[in-house]
């Protein structure tokens, strides 16, 4: 604003002061404008405002209350929810008690069934007889003086039209198909001679078909009418069921009609080879299966025609009948001096099926059983919430591993190494199985059981292999009504209850082959077992071959021929035999032994008598490796498996330590049966070394409560491709008679035996986790 006095003349400072402090007055009248102005159009939004915040505020405290609130609930629910748990979990218990109580009533009355069975079959057969056969010995055969009868029996009637119809009396035993389903009843028949005092006993159990095996009711008639084929059936029903170790070989390849090996003590040969008129001994020459009983029956001979006689093998040609108490094969002895063990029959082998299933789940995780609580039912990965960050996944190691193989296979292709085809291609194929179970198996290997349990064994590469071995051939057993792994789950709870704290889980896995319920399933299923060189055929030893391929005329060959120890370049193949008895033929079983054999026989029997030590005490030994038919002497101690530091030999490889004191050596040689056509023994190259001198032995501990013996090596005695010592190892004799016939021989040594606790052994072997060394072929035996 411009400034003017009106005079003309110059403002003076009075006139610069009023005029600053009238316009400060104008603006402060304009600023007092403008700020009522404001205050009058924002009033109403500071009062909704206001409002608003009060609204806020009693929002904020209502939130509040509705938190507490939700937490007041969600701890009554928690205490709900356990409470209902522990609850079905005390029902489940009280279910499966009231289960197991109804089993246990339901076998008692079956029992007592069984003994009332058997109680009066075995009063009526001590029972005066009505029907009593004709004074005088029975015709040993239907020809006489070398000239064949004139077809019709001394009633008059034609061979082959009578029929002796069953007895009336409480049956002896039951026909039961594969299914367990009843076909028919067994009677006592008019039955004389030494196979009909061995079988004149009770019965133990009924008579089991394998699968695909049909009978008929006309069979079962036909089955009284022939005493050979009666006497198979009763040689299943009062015998011993061998182990599978214990099998003969016919019985080991699924064949004959009946679903178990059994033998009846003072009889060589089991239900099957009878049947299939084949002694135990030679029945490894090809043999067709027996499809039906109707099939086998129709060749059969009827009894008016066989009264008296015995098949072609079960003669010598003469009216005397061929003792049939020779040992089945290597170790099989019945008798009092068997070390056959029927533990694993003699057990509860009750079938595990959808009825004696206990896993239970929710849906999203198993709660029942223990060993089975918290794993989820769906498939996990390193994703899954359950999966242990400890645990290293298992795929990635097993395809470096695989791939390794595979390279090493490539390489030894290329350079023409065929001696190490048969090897590298077997850890290919297993590596290859391995990862389709990994990528399509319906559980992961850490969720087979609960996490309490999972050792780092469980993913290593052999352990995973039989995992997922076991599985493939569960999917292969048409009898099973549930899931392969709810199967494998179940008996791991089982092994779980029996083992107790010392339940290995990796171990068992390791091991389950061998496990008696899986033997008796895939026994049921027709499945062959493995373990068997797949080549070595047994030749009789009266055949001319024979004398060709006695282990005496052989030269033992080596794996790898260039890394040949020293010690053993031109031996006998192994094992080496020892001076023993010579067998005999049929003629000389069926009559009675010279003096001279008496003498030997007796001298042989004195030689093994029983030792001072009763845990070292044994009696005999046997002579014939039951895969190769090759003579065993007393010198050859089997091996089940045996362990270092560095290598592990297991069950799939026929094995002896033999004993060398030739030469200046005193070597237990380490010798094994190669896989092939033939049977070929030989030695492991120089890195897989096994071999025993015997001043190396430090010390040798064992227990009688387990086959395994700890031998103690002296330190630096024995050097690996490392560098550094071998070590220690450790032994599974095949038998426990084996394991003390050594321990006996070591003592007569001077070596020192010292007798320690079986978990000593047991924990020792499970910490040596050495990869298994595979069966060689015969082409790896220059």
């Amino acid at each position: 604003m411009h400034f003017d006095t009106g005079d003309g003349a110059r403002p003076t400072p009075q006139d610069e002061e009023n005029y600053w402090h009238t316009l400060r007055k104008a603006d402060e009248c304009e600023e007092d404008h403008y700020n009522g102005e404001f205050m009058r159009t924002t009033a109403d939004f500071r009062d909704r405002l206001a409002a608003l915040d009060m609204q806020k505020r009693e929002l904020e405290q209502r939130v509040l209350e509705v938190h507490q609130a939700i937490a007041r609930e969600h701890a009554g629910l928690e205490r709900v929810t356990c409470k209902f748990h522990d609850a079905r979990r005390v029902r489940y218990l009280e279910r499966e008690a009231k289960i197991q109580r109804t089993h246990a009533w339901f076998n008692a009355i079956h029992k007592r069934d069984d003994e009332n069975r058997v109680r009066i079959a075995a009063a009526a057969l001590a029972a005066p007889r009505h029907h009593v056969e004709p004074a005088g010995p029975p015709q040993p055969s239907g020809v006489v003086n070398g000239e064949e009868t004139n077809g019709v029996n001394t009633n008059g009637e034609p061979h082959g039209e009578s029929h002796t119809p069953p007895p009336t009396l409480e049956p002896v035993t039951m026909i039961m198909d594969a299914s367990n389903k009843r076909i028919g009843p067994v009677h006592r028949i008019p039955f004389v001679g030494n196979i009909a005092a061995a079988l004149n006993k009770p019965a133990k159990r009924a008579v089991q078909l394998r699968p695909g095996v049909s009978m008929t009711e006309h069979d079962l008639q036909r089955l009284h009418d022939n005493q050979d084929r009666w006497a198979s059936i009763m040689m299943q029903a009062v015998g011993n069921i061998q182990t599978e170790a214990g099998q003969c070989s016919l019985c080991s390849r699924g064949e004959g009609p009946f679903a178990y090996c059994v033998i009846v003590e003072g009889l060589g040969a089991c239900g099957n080879c009878h049947w299939e008129r084949k002694k135990t001994g030679s029945c490894s020459s090809t043999v067709q299966p027996a499809e039906s009983f109707a099939s086998t029956m129709s060749s059969a001979t009827p009894l008016a025609q066989a009264t008296g006689v015995r098949d072609e093998d079960l003669t010598n040609g003469t009216a005397t009948p061929v003792s049939l108490s020779r040992p089945v094969s290597r170790d099989k002895s019945v008798g009092p001096s068997s070390t056959i063990a029927d533990d694993v029959w003699d057990q509860d082998l009750k079938p595990i099926t959808r009825e004696s299933l206990i896993l239970k789940h929710d849906g999203k995780i198993y709660t029942h059983p223990e060993c089975m609580e918290g794993v989820p039912v769906e498939k996990i990965d390193k994703t899954h919430p359950y999966w242990d960050p400890s645990w290293e996944e298992i795929a990635p190691e097993v395809q470096r591993s695989l791939e390794s193989w595979q390279t090493k296979l490539d390489t030894a292709l290329r350079s023409g190494q065929m001696n190490m085809k048969f090897q590298l291609g077997r850890q290919v194929n297993r590596g290859n199985r391995i990862m389709d179970f990994l990528a399509m198996g319906e559980f992961h290997p850490y969720q087979l059981v609960s996490k309490k349990y999972m050792t780092t064994k469980v993913a290593s590469y052999d352990t995973v292999f039989r995992l997922a071995d076991t599985i493939s051939t569960l999917k292969k057993c048409e009898t099973l009504d549930i899931t392969p792994a709810e199967w494998l789950r179940q008996r791991l709870h089982e092994i779980i209850i029996d083992n107790g704290a010392n339940f290995n889980l990796g171990k068992t896995i390791h091991d389950f082959y061998h496990d008696p319920k899986y033997q008796a399933l895939r026994t049921a299923n027709g499945i062959k077992s493995i373990g068997r060189p797949s080549g070595v055929k047994r030749i009789p030893k009266d055949s001319p071959q024979s004398a060709k391929t006695t282990p005496n005329a052989k030269k033992r060959r080596m794996f790898v021929s260039e890394e040949t120890p020293v010690y053993s370049q031109q031996r006998p193949i192994a094992p080496t035999p020892t001076p023993t008895l010579p067998h005999m033929d049929d003629s000389e079983r069926s009559a009675p032994p010279t003096p001279d054999l008496a003498r030997a026989t007796k001298k042989l029997k004195s030689r093994h008598g029983p030792s001072k030590d009763p845990d070292l005490a044994y009696e005999g030994f046997t002579d014939t490796d039951e895969f190769s038919g090759d003579i065993i002497g007393k010198h050859d101690w089997q091996l089940n498996r045996i362990k270092s530091r560095l290598y592990t030999v297991g069950t799939g490889v026929t094995q002896y330590w033999h004993w060398i004191p030739t030469g200046g050596e005193t070597l237990f040689e380490h010798q094994v049966l190669a896989e092939g056509e033939g049977a070929a023994w030989g030695i492991y190259r120089r890195s897989i070394n096994f071999h025993l001198d015997l001043h190396d032995i430090q010390e040798l501990r064992f227990s009688p409560d387990t086959g395994k013996v700890f031998v103690s090596c002296k330190p630096d005695v024995v050097i690996s491709e490392d560098d550094k010592p071998r070590g220690d190892l450790i032994a599974e004799f095949k038998r426990p008679r084996t394991k003390k016939r050594f321990l006996a021989f070591c003592r007569k040594k001077n070596v020192t035996i010292t007798k320690i606790d079986a978990d000593i052994i047991e924990r020792a072997w499970d910490e040596y986790e050495s990869p298994d060394v595979p069966a060689m072929g015969i082409s790896d035996i220059s």
